[in-house]
């Protein structure tokens, strides 16, 4: 019988140190054995950016044949994966000697469970560890969406529960497409402005408005045009935009909107972070200095 690498790891913990060195262990003989675990850590830090990604183009794909939006889901995952790292490992230093700081094993820890953490996404990514979905016809009356070949497997080895989705369905509602009815309705409408610090007046009887699709891409009114993207998420769930910008129909208007929609399309360039209630989504620049707040 098969067994995952993941499946030793859910059993016994991060890796054994009886079957292989940890990292504490490797960089013992050093000089200076901080700087060595720091140097790993960046390293593992690096495989699990790549493995994130990966996993997220992933997603996209099934996506793409039907399965259904996790991408919020997944993003959450990582978030609560940050801070199960930091509990679990912040309180190691107590292996340390007295009077020592701690730090090598904290690092020690970190690095250990980063790279089990990128390990288990290579997995999901190379799909070798999936359950096949049992063939089973929908009932008549039961929705085509409820069938079998809608439904997502689970990964092998996953005992954790559902993560609460950073953003659901409602939250992130999808791009309308041409044969939407009322398109506008499933978008988020701009009603306060923060660039640079300072509120930004947004001009009378304008729309500026967001749709996110599960999918990864976006779509939105910049006050005259409409413009198209995609969106992604870091590692640590920041919101990346595509590095061309974004694609804008070429409609002429007054110019207030027309500088309105430049400015618009800047700011919303610089937001990074990322936040939604259900009533409000809320998009941020790293610094704070950009805030672009957007209603039902």
């Amino acid at each position: 019988m098969k067994v995952s690498l993941m499946a030793v790891v859910a059993a016994f913990g991060f890796l054994s140190t009886a079957a292989l060195a940890t990292p504490l262990q490797d960089c013992a003989p050093s000089s200076v054995p901080l700087v060595c675990l720091d140097a790993k850590l960046k390293a593992a830090n690096l495989k699990l950016n790549a493995a994130l990604k990966a996993a997220q183009e992933h997603l996209e794909q099934l996506q793409a044949q039907g399965r259904r939006p996790v991408l919020g889901t997944f993003v959450d995952s990582q978030r609560k994966f940050n801070a199960y790292r930091d509990a679990q490992c912040n309180w190691q230093g107590i292996r340390a000697a007295p009077g020592a700081s701690g730090a090598d094993y904290v690092k020690d820890c970190q690095i250990r469970a980063t790279l089990a953490r990128e390990q288990e996404l290579a997995e999901f990514v190379a799909g070798d560890d999936w359950p096949e979905p049992a063939a089973t016809a929908p009932r008549a009356d039961e929705p085509e969406s409820r069938s079998a070949k809608n439904m997502e497997p689970l990964p092998a080895g996953d005992q954790l529960p559902a993560a609460q989705p950073l953003a659901t369905e409602q939250d992130i509602p999808a791009a309308p497409g041409p044969s939407s009815a009322g398109p506008r309705g499933n978008e988020w409408r701009l009603v306060r402005w923060v660039a640079n610090g300072a509120e930004k007046p947004i001009v009378p009887d304008s729309s500026v408005t967001i749709a996110f699709d599960p999918s990864g891409k976006i779509a939105g009114n910049a006050s005259v045009n409409r413009f198209t993207g995609t969106f992604r998420f870091d590692v640590d769930g920041r919101l990346e935009w595509p590095p061309a910008g974004f694609a804008v129909t070429r409609m002429a208007g007054p110019q207030p909107l027309m500088m309105q929609e430049r400015a618009f399309l800047e700011s919303l360039r610089r937001t990074k972070l990322y936040r939604a209630d259900g009533q409000q989504l809320v998009l941020e620049s790293r610094s704070g200095a950009t805030v672009l707040t957007f209603t039902r």
